[in-house]
């Protein structure tokens, strides 16, 4: 599998496995933040939880109400903002 490839398996809007996540930027109940191979990805929904967390190969299992994944090539424009909230 290529470096910069990723795999994303969203089941009835319930369970999502994704592949390449290199980081867990900021989780909630209604709001995940990773880090992956192609950039930041945030995930919105309710009762959101992490399973399984960074196998081997860096695959992630998160389950609940799955309402939208967004995309951003840019790291930064997430992490800022997550460490802006921490210092305020």
């Amino acid at each position: 599998m290529n470096d910069r490839q990723q795999v994303l398996t969203l089941t009835d809007r319930r369970a999502l496995c994704v592949n390449g996540v290199l980081e867990i930027i900021s989780y909630d109940s209604e709001c995940i933040v990773l880090y992956t191979v192609l950039g930041d990805m945030r995930i919105k929904g309710s009762e959101l939880e992490i399973g399984s967390a960074f196998t081997e190969n860096g695959n992630i299992e998160i389950s609940g109400n799955i309402c939208s994944l967004n995309f951003s090539n840019n790291r930064t424009k997430y992490a800022d903002n997550f460490i802006s909230r921490i210092f305020r």
